[in-house]
């Protein structure tokens, strides 16, 4: 999980959001069941792209990305079924692979600690020792992970993967037939784009490559050098 930031609402949400919620509030009071199409506006792929691109394909909570596992829900980080005024708030949705919304249900993720990306960092609540993600001792961590079970088999599988191929890369630092330079440009490789927000597992990559940076030849590990 990685610190988010919200983009701004896509223009169908900023359009209809307001009629949206009338209608389905309405319909609420009066007791009258909205259709499900009334429900799931939120679904409208305008809205969706946008959360992807916010998201970058990720799910907002494992950092899976979407389209390797699933093709992603539309998430509603207050659950609807508690607030149903919050149905389209466009600041209420992100996107989550099919597991963690699941896991995460109609919990209440104040009153349960479950971290909201959004307003949180959550490098202060989890880290990474190997594929294993571990709470810094915080009620939001250990919540974190043991309601989304972001230790579960099959993630911890992927980002087994992913921490081999990155160790594969250091393998190739370490070698002593490379030219300085050649090396130095694998290395800002490396830290530009398998790193960044938009890298898978981004947040166990950077605790690699924080971690294993510090055994590289001091000509190649400091600041200076990239």
């Amino acid at each position: 999980m990685i610190k988010l930031t919200k983009s701004p609402p896509p223009k169908t949400l900023v359009d209809n959001g307001a009629a949206w919620t009338a209608t389905l509030l309405g319909k609420i009071a009066s007791g009258v069941e909205p259709t499900q199409a009334e429900k799931t506006r939120y679904r409208n792929k305008d809205i969706k792209a946008a959360l992807e691109m916010e998201t970058a394909g990720k799910c907002a909570y494992c950092e899976s990305k979407l389209k390797h596992i699933h093709h992603g829900d539309v998430e509603h980080i207050y659950p609807k079924s508690l607030d149903p005024s919050k149905q389209f708030q466009w600041d209420n949705l992100t996107l989550a692979c099919e597991i963690c919304n699941q896991n995460k249900s109609n919990r209440d993720p104040y009153i349960e600690n479950i971290i909201d990306p959004y307003n949180k960092r959550p490098e202060e609540h989890i880290c990474f020792y190997g594929a294993m993600a571990f709470s810094l001792g915080t009620a939001e961590g250990v919540s974190s992970i043991h309601l989304l079970d972001l230790n579960r088999a099959a993630l911890v599988e992927m980002r087994g993967e992913t921490i081999k191929r990155i160790m594969g890369i250091f393998d190739t630092l370490f070698r002593h037939d490379l030219p300085l330079a050649a090396k130095r440009a694998i290395l800002e490789d490396l830290e530009r784009n398998e790193s960044g927000a938009s890298a898978q597992f981004s947040a166990i990559v950077q605790s690699v490559i924080l971690h294993m940076k510090k055994k590289l030849p001091v000509d190649l590990a400091e600041p200076s050098a990239l």
